[in-house]
């Protein structure tokens, strides 16, 4: 069963009564809520909630918070790693994780240089790769037995937030899902995840918007 979007909940309240709207509304958040049904997760690799101290979607992360739960998750599972790629104006450190299979992290520099090649062409060979990258007839590289590389970049505006919070759910379900479909996944590609492209822009507003924020949601259903 699908379930329904937060919009649609909200939606649904304002249209309803008061005594309708109190029904519907969610008084608290769900890890599940934003997980696969029936999905299993690895209870050694740490959800979000437990180095937050909330859970997503509660509050507004912090870029601080968001990078101590990506070297958290780094540091639990086989399937992560964590590279620091720079520092911002405001000296925030800048990460990216790298998913895969052990298996395919275990080769992955390899796998890098293979991917690279690639778009290494020798412009004297009608399109044919250069030395390194393997082809098969008709000068087409063999991609058999290559993962694809796949980047997510998350909330490159500061005031676009949900991505950075977002990412800590794709993060987890992908370093800890248990089942065929992620690990099948995980064997065919290699996701490069960066949970916030702007982390000064998303400190400013998580920082404005948690100070503002009610210690109780509104309960008015006119509001």
């Amino acid at each position: 069963m699908q379930r329904t979007a937060p919009a649609v909940l909200l939606a649904a309240a304002l249209l309803a009564s008061p005594t309708q709207a109190a029904a519907v509304l969610p008084t608290e958040v769900d890890l599940a809520y934003y997980l696969p049904e029936a999905a299993s997760h690895d209870p050694a690799v740490p959800e979000p909630s437990t180095v937050l101290g909330f859970e997503v979607g509660e509050w507004h992360v912090r870029p601080d918070q968001l990078v101590a739960y990506m070297e958290r998750l780094a540091a639990a599972s086989d399937r992560v790693r964590i590279e620091e790629t720079g520092r911002t104006h405001e000296r925030r450190p800048q990460v990216l994780l790298t998913i895969s299979s052990p298996e395919n992290l275990a080769r992955l520099d390899e796998l890098v240089a293979a991917h690279r090649a690639l778009s290494d062409v020798d412009p004297g060979a009608a399109g044919a790769p250069r030395d390194g990258a393997e082809s098969v007839a008709g000068g087409e590289p063999d991609l058999a037995g290559r993962p694809v590389f796949v980047y997510l970049g998350y909330s490159i505006h500061g005031n676009e937030p949900s991505g950075a919070n977002a990412s800590m759910l794709v993060a987890y379900h992908l370093a800890a899902g248990r089942g065929a479909e992620v690990e099948e996944l995980l064997a065919n590609a290699v996701v490069l995840l960066d949970p916030a492209l702007n982390p000064d822009g998303l400190g400013r507003f998580a920082h404005w918007a948690n100070m503002f924020r009610g210690a109780q949601p509104v309960a008015d259903p006119d509001h």
